[in-house]
Parts: C-alpha cells; sequence; structure tokens
C-alpha cells in the first residue's frame, strides 16, 4: 500500500494497444505480457471505471500484471518497461 512509484514523467501520447509491459526483477526477466492480452483491454477498463467515477488529468490507473508476480526482498531491484512509455528502476528498501 505505500509503494507507487511513477516518473518521472507519464506519457501522455502512447498508444494503448500493443504494448508489451516487461517486469524484471535483478535483472531477470520474469513477466512479459501485451496490453492485447489482458482479460480487458485498456480501453474498456477504462469505460467500465468512468460509468461509477470520474477521471481527472493527472489520474493514474493501476491495472496490475498478468498474476504471474515474483516476491520481492530488501535489496533487489524491480525495473518496470512499458513499450513506447519507458523504464522505471527502483531499488526494494525494508521500513525500518
Amino acid at each position: 500500500d505505500t509503494f507507487k512509484p511513477m516518473g518521472p514523467w507519464i506519457e501522455t501520447d502512447a498508444t494503448l494497444d500493443d504494448m508489451v509491459t516487461t517486469v524484471r526483477l535483478n535483472g531477470k526477466e520474469t513477466i512479459s505480457f501485451e496490453t492485447n492480452d489482458m482479460i480487458f483491454g485498456v480501453e474498456k477498463y477504462i469505460s467500465e471505471i468512468t460509468r461509477y467515477l470520474t477521471l481527472h488529468p493527472g489520474d493514474v490507473i493501476w491495472m496490475g500484471t498478468d498474476g504471474t508476480s515474483k516476491d520481492m526482498k530488501n535489496g533487489d531491484t524491480c525495473e518496470i518497461e512499458i513499450s513506447g512509455v519507458g523504464t522505471l528502476s527502483n531499488p526494494v528498501i525494508k521500513d525500518s
């Protein structure tokens, strides 16, 4: 609940179809999937949630992964790359 890194910018002109999300843990690819393979497409997901709430500029929708995420531990480095958007790399640091 306390780990939602983003940035340093958000790509607003990205094409939503055919995007590939790749997750690497300590440099090793652990997850790779296309947005087209998700249960609901991005447009459908946005359409459905906006039936119940209003989205405003700057709002972020977290759509998750394909369900095969690996556990992370203190000292790990997690990289998430989305084609057409970029790569975000973060260290995992245990709260003391």
